[in-house]
């Protein structure tokens, strides 16, 4: 059983050292003054729409074996509030260099209570219509006929969060805003936690079980998408794709480097999920020279709006 054999991540001190993402140290009143081009905010709208959408992950995965599992429910709950956060440090940062859309709700003293993208978050969901909202049934389904569905579960997010602190990573190389480079190595901290944890549970799940790996190995090549597909079109998932990934050699090394570390686990020698992902969005590129173009960036509001002090709350806590 999974839970004899040795996984490689300190679940104790996780939990107890899990907390609210400290940007204590970032001064907001500095973010408008720094340019951001069209591929980074469309950049952060993405990445602030799937951290907000995390929840609804976790809806899906504790509908399976996993809820079974004491240290992997215990890592999910912290998991979920920090993913939260992260959602809310890119909603702060946006609206503190003057986006907005659509506008939300204010408090009689201009700022903006939590969670700060209640209008758009909803409006997302809504859109997703009922076929996501009975997306849960495969995974219970699933989990119910497959003794290895957890380790499918725990493979599947290692992929997700390594690509999501790599995209983390070259939104740094590709941005030139100071304070947006400050916010997202923090938040990259928090997401090699998380990549850690799946990644360990994928690879003592899958050691010493080469059926267990052979069945995973089908279940990505057959149905895996990237991060945010489903809650973002096919253009969007390409547009970050090709911004982020396809600009350089730098990007499509960060790639590879994705399907490196996940072939390290046992039963995925050779995968090239992210690669391949690149290449199609590249192509539709070359077949479409219009596809996947980043947005132009919407009508700046000014001045920014109230400096909000949630985050000056965690260093007075810490």
């Amino acid at each position: 059983m999974a839970s004899r054999r040795l996984i490689d991540f300190d679940i104790d001190k996780y939990v107890r050292n899990s907390k609210k993402l400290d940007l204590s140290f970032i001064d907001w009143d500095d973010i408008p003054r720094h340019e951001l081009s069209d591929g980074d905010v469309m950049s952060m709208h993405y990445m602030m729409d799937i951290e907000t959408h995390t929840v609804i992950y976790l809806r899906d995965l504790l509908a399976t074996r996993a809820a079974k599992d004491p240290h992997v429910t215990a890592f999910l709950a912290c998991w979920v509030y920090e993913e939260l956060w992260h959602g809310e440090a890119f909603s702060d940062f946006l609206r503190s260099y003057g986006l907005e859309v659509p506008v939300e709700p204010r408090l009689p003293d201009g700022r903006t209570p939590l969670p700060t993208r209640p209008r758009r978050t909803a409006q997302i969901r809504e859109q997703l219509g009922i076929g996501h909202r009975l997306a849960i049934l495969p995974s219970m389904i699933g989990s119910a006929l497959m003794r290895d569905f957890i380790a499918l579960h725990m493979t599947w997010g290692a992929i997700n969060e390594l690509t999501t602190l790599t995209g983390y990573y070259q939104l740094i190389r590709r941005s030139s805003h100071p304070v947006l480079h400050q916010m997202l190595r923090r938040i990259i901290q928090d997401e090699r936690r998380h990549f850690a944890f799946y990644r360990a549970q994928a690879k003592a799940r899958l050691t010493d079980n080469p059926r267990g790996g052979r069945l995973v190995r089908w279940l990505l090549k057959a149905l895996w998408t990237p991060v945010g597909a489903g809650v973002k079109s096919d253009e969007e998932v390409d547009t970050l794709a090709l911004y982020l990934l396809a600009d350089s050699p730098e990007g499509l090394e960060g790639a590879r480097s994705i399907d490196r570390t996940i072939a390290e686990i046992p039963g995925l020698e050779g995968l090239t999920l992210i690669e391949d992902v690149v290449d199609r969005a590249v192509e539709r590129r070359r077949r479409n020279p219009l596809w996947a173009i980043p947005p132009r960036v919407p009508q700046r509001t000014s001045p920014a709006p109230p400096r909000e002090p949630h985050w000056v709350h965690t260093a007075a806590a810490a």
